[in-house]
């Protein structure tokens, strides 16, 4: 038996495959490679504005940079062991129970040394932290401009509408859409109470101001009501929208404006001499003059033309409120009535749509007036003294009071002037036209028959087709320099580390050291120390690999050794070209 066993010895051929020591591996290159590219894509995946449209924040994007981050991840963590093996070998203690910790990536190995339980915890803990803190940056947005009609399928119309669900609100007087409409302007300019009990205005606007879903203020004097899309294309928006996604809008509409008119300061006379014909004319009249006691010693006054008639020029006011018995009269009137004139003029506005609402954004406005767009205005019958006079003491009032030195007193008259003609109409008027395709009733009706012509309600601007432009938003990750900091970070660790394993390129351990290349060096006679660790595989104290390369003219060879002494050793040197068995 025993001379057939040495017979079998003696045949056997090494399985071990020399080499020669490679100051870089193609497999790192490839890794190295594969990183760049992912940091490349990652970043394409946020900078991009239509890529990053196109994946969204609360679907794919999320998704493919956490992917490609994963992906960076496992390149590094095909470099980092080697380098680390490397800086143990040169500059470490060199013991076995650290190249075993590092080979296996155990952070718990029994006796691994405090640095590297460290330095492994943290490589650990470096793909988690990526993946916290990339998600952190939730907060952008990218857009993209699309054609509505491939999305709705239909044209866009714009007119004298609400917002879906208010339009047919109330008794479609239109009271319910004044107050709707004005809600947001109330509530930014009421006055806020301080630590004292005193009371702070608001500044006002420096600019043209928007509120709420159509109310624009253009200045201190005049305020425009804008058009809007037609609440079944609105709703018909809401429905594509996720959320946190939204619509921006950008259409030339038309808009009901009101401007104070300045002629009572640059010609009393003349003022006053229209006035008390419009006044006197009103009071013959059913609605046309309006007295609203308040109950605390003023009232509010409203005066227009007779209905049906001209609509345009508005007289409102806030007077001393006589009492029942001595209602006031025209002459006393004029002197606390204001004239603001109401006309339909050319706008732009723009809309944010989300699935919970629409708010307008942006407007402007450039005074054009086209005469037929005037007709709902100057040939209607709208009794608005008879339907508002208590909004108006509503809105109005506390300028009579406790804000009647407030510099909002302009504003407020303007918008309460424009509001009350414009829900007056949408109320009255396109009501009926509020739903889908074909209009209903196209036909304007008119009231005084002095144009010679029948006019449909596209033509007198109630409703009406726009190009609008649309821009669609999606939720997305911020393009911030910082997120492309925490992209670049395991690209840039990878390419240190593949640069410092060039450094140490003369380290006797390649990309193969493991259990296999040890058992091929080993003094075998060394490894009765390590008697007794069979199973469990732990030491009862630290155990030095020393590496002692032996070179000849083109062949070396590595041999391993181990050792429980505590003398500090130095492990050997490699030299180039030469084939280690």
């Amino acid at each position: 038996m025993a001379s057939s066993s040495t017979v079998n010895k003696s045949s056997f051929q090494p399985l071990g495959k020399p080499t020669v020591k490679k100051s870089i591996h193609i497999v790192d290159l490839l890794a190295a490679g594969v990183s760049l590219i992912c940091l490349a894509l990652a970043v394409i995946a946020v900078a991009s504005e239509s890529v990053s449209w196109r994946l969204g924040e609360g679907t794919n994007q999320l998704i493919v940079v956490g992917f490609l981050l994963s992906v960076m991840n496992l390149c590094l963590s095909s470099v980092a062991p080697r380098l680390f093996l490397l800086i143990e070998a040169r500059f470490g203690r060199s013991t076995l129970q650290n190249y075993d910790g590092i080979v296996r990536n155990q952070l718990f190995a029994s006796r691994l040394s405090v640095i590297w339980r460290l330095v492994l915890g943290l490589m650990l803990g470096l793909p988690m932290g990526l993946s916290v803190a990339y998600k952190s940056f939730s907060g952008g947005e990218s857009v993209m401009h699309v054609n509505v009609t491939t999305y709705t399928g239909n044209s866009s119309y714009y007119g004298m509408f609400a917002p879906p669900g208010v339009q047919s609100l109330g008794e479609t007087r239109g009271i319910t859409l004044f107050f709707n409409a004005t809600l947001a302007f109330a509530v930014a300019s009421t006055p806020s109470s301080s630590a004292n009990q005193s009371t702070i205005e608001p500044a006002l606007p420096t600019d043209v101001q928007p509120y709420g879903y159509n109310v624009l203020l253009l200045n201190n004097e005049s305020t425009a009501v804008l058009d809007m899309p037609q609440p079944s294309y609105v709703s018909a928006i809401q429905s594509l929208l996720a959320d946190g996604e939204s619509w921006n809008l950008t259409a030339p509409v038309l808009a009901t404006v009101a401007r104070f008119n300045r002629s009572k300061e640059e010609d009393a006379d003349g003022w006053n001499a229209t006035f008390m014909s419009t006044c006197l004319a009103a009071e013959e009249s059913s609605g046309a003059y309006s007295h609203q006691s308040m109950m605390n010693g003023w009232a509010v006054q409203l005066v227009d033309n007779p209905s049906p008639g001209n609509q345009s020029p508005q007289y409102i006011g806030l007077c001393p409120d006589l009492g029942i018995d001595y209602l006031s009269s025209c002459s006393n009137f004029s002197y606390y009535a204001q004239l603001y004139d109401v006309t339909r003029q050319q706008c732009q506005g723009t809309w944010s749509i989300t699935r919970g609402g629409i708010q307008l954004v942006e407007g402007s406005c450039n005074g054009t007036m086209l005469p037929q767009y005037q007709i709902p205005i100057i040939d209607n019958a709208l009794f608005l003294g008879v339907w508002y006079m208590s909004s108006l003491m509503e809105f109005l009032g506390p300028f009579a009071t406790t804000r009647n030195q407030s510099s909002w007193a302009g504003p407020y008259f303007a918008t309460a002037a424009a509001a009350m003609l414009w829900s007056r109409i949408a109320a009255f008027d396109t009501a009926p036209l509020a739903i889908d395709q074909p209009l209903v009733n196209p036909q304007w009706h008119h009231f005084s028959g002095n144009y010679g012509y029948n006019f449909t309600n596209e033509e007198v601007g109630l409703i009406y087709q726009v190009n609008d432009s649309v821009i669609y938003i999606r939720p997305t990750l911020q393009k911030s320099a910082l997120l492309y900091t925490v992209l670049a970070i395991q690209p840039l660790l990878l390419l240190i580390m593949l640069g410092l394993t060039t450094l140490f390129h003369s380290t006797p351990i390649d990309k193969g050291f493991g259990l296999i290349s040890i058992l091929s060096g080993i003094d075998r006679e060394s490894l009765d120390i390590l008697a007794g660790a069979a199973l469990s595989g732990e030491l009862i104290k630290d155990v030095k690999l020393v590496i002692h390369p032996v070179q000849g003219n083109q062949e070396g060879s590595i041999e391993y050794y181990v050792t429980a002494s505590s003398t500090p050793t130095r492990n050997g040197r490699m030299v180039g070209n030469i084939i280690y068995h």
